[in-house]
């Protein structure tokens, strides 16, 4: 499983910039980009959103997550069984079957270097950067666990 994120705003670079989503599976692949409505996303602030939804839906275990993009119609499906199986899907379109050690590794990979690389570009200050800063803390621990 794979996550790519990409802001697409011009500078000055904010913590609410518009960006995309890719999301590639081991049975298909869903996109923000090129879709009717338009579903760019404020992109650091839907980076957020996932780790926390996913951080809450590995803790419980089992269950599932409504993904939800901020100020964007994009959506994503998250299904946790008790065998540890994560189901992603996209609306109307399969994306993923996983153990839950790949999906972790995978939005950790993703959003670590998103925040690598866009964060240092935004004020200390900024609430966008601030709830990623908060949320990769939060979803950390959860890649340090044995797997």
């Amino acid at each position: 499983m794979r996550f790519a994120f990409s802001v697409d705003d011009l500078p000055p670079p904010s913590g609410f910039d518009l960006g995309h989503m890719v999301v590639t599976g081991n049975l298909g692949s869903y996109s923000s980009r090129g879709r009717t409505p338009d579903q760019a996303m404020m992109i650091h602030v839907s980076v957020s959103l996932l780790l926390d939804g996913l951080r809450s839906l590995v803790e419980a275990s089992r269950g599932g997550h409504a993904f939800g993009a901020a100020d964007s119609s994009f959506s994503l499906k998250f299904s946790l069984t008790k065998d540890g199986t994560i189901t992603t899907r996209a609306p109307g379109t399969p994306v993923d079957r996983s153990d839950v050690r790949a999906v972790v590794t995978a939005v950790w990979a993703a959003a670590k270097e998103f925040a690598d690389v866009q964060l240092p570009l935004l004020p200390a200050d900024d609430a966008g950067r601030q709830d990623l800063e908060m949320s990769l803390a939060g979803f950390a621990p959860l890649v340090a666990r044995p797997g």
